[in-house]
């Protein structure tokens, strides 16, 4: 159990590059993911493009409820959370988004579009953000106390769904995989669809069981026209969790691609297997312009 700051705190992953400079904070940026299971973060120098920290502490718990009292405790004890960034963001990690074209985008409507496919969720704040590669504005929510949390340490931090990184990166790369991608998280998948640089379809499936994952991607590639074994799926998420939903889809799929992180460069301290876990989280600055 690594010790942070002059606290004990249960950190997973701690990973600090040599060359971080407490004092050049302010040529940093600053991303941060929080969910039920656990709050990540990661720093990036941007005058070098390198990420140069990684830290994930788990929640046991893994109880929504209780989120930001855990987050709190982590802002609390780690002092490079309480630094001053250049730029700061967050990924909220939610199967709850709604995507609407920006010509019929309205902010003063914006929760009235999320309650319309999701119901009122009690607790949380709308929020929403400018999905650059497909031109669409996107609507979700967080927790309002986890929000307030944010920006207390970070008064300044943008906000994301992991919907930005998630189509930003198939866009990015559908010149080499054209067809289908699918995201993997602890309970649900993102499934992407995209055609020469321009998103066909994007949603959000809850998993219950291995076979779940092939059920939702045959009926999206069926809504399509797409033959699953003359097609190249391209794949990322924490894989180790999910090695039976990996197994199942191979046998149904003609060749599984593991998404590559983006061109940012790493600390020789963060494997492969870390920027593959974390991607989206690694993604997020892209976000930010």
């Amino acid at each position: 159990m690594p010790e942070i700051g002059n606290k004990t705190a249960q950190v997973e992953i701690n990973l600090i590059d040599k060359t971080f400079d407490v004092s050049q904070s302010e040529s940093y940026h600053l991303s941060i993911q929080a969910e039920a299971d656990g709050l990540s973060f990661c720093v990036l120098n941007t005058v070098l493009n390198k990420y140069i920290v990684l830290r994930s502490y788990p929640f046991l718990s893994n109880d929504p409820d209780i989120l930001t009292d855990e987050c709190r405790s982590v802002f609390e004890i780690d002092e490079l959370l309480g630094l001053r960034y250049k730029s700061s963001s967050h990924l909220w990690i939610s199967p709850w988004s709604t995507l609407v074209p920006h010509h019929l985008f309205d902010p003063d409507e914006a929760d009235t579009c999320l309650a319309f496919n999701h119901g009122k969720l009690t607790g949380e704040q709308t929020q929403y953000h400018f999905v650059k590669p497909v031109n669409l504005y996107n609507i979700f929510s967080c927790p309002e106390t986890l929000t307030a949390l944010l920006r207390k340490y970070q008064p300044d931090i943008s906000l994301f769904h992991q919907t930005s990184p998630v189509i930003g990166s198939v866009i990015r790369t559908s010149r080499q995989f054209v067809g289908m991608a699918v995201f993997f998280y602890s309970r649900y998948l993102d499934i992407v669809v995209v055609e020469n640089n321009r998103l066909l379809f994007y949603n959000t499936f809850q998993i219950n069981t291995p076979e779940d994952s092939v059920y939702y991607l045959m009926g999206v590639s069926n809504l399509f026209n797409i033959d699953l074994l003359s097609t190249r799926l391209m794949y990322v998420g924490d894989l180790k969790c999910m090695p039976s939903e990996i197994e199942i889809l191979k046998g149904h799929v003609g060749q599984m691609v593991e998404c590559e992180p983006s061109s940012f460069t790493y600390s020789h301290y963060m494997s492969v297997l870390f920027r593959k876990k974390f991607f989206n989280l690694f993604n997020l600055y892209g976000c930010e312009s």
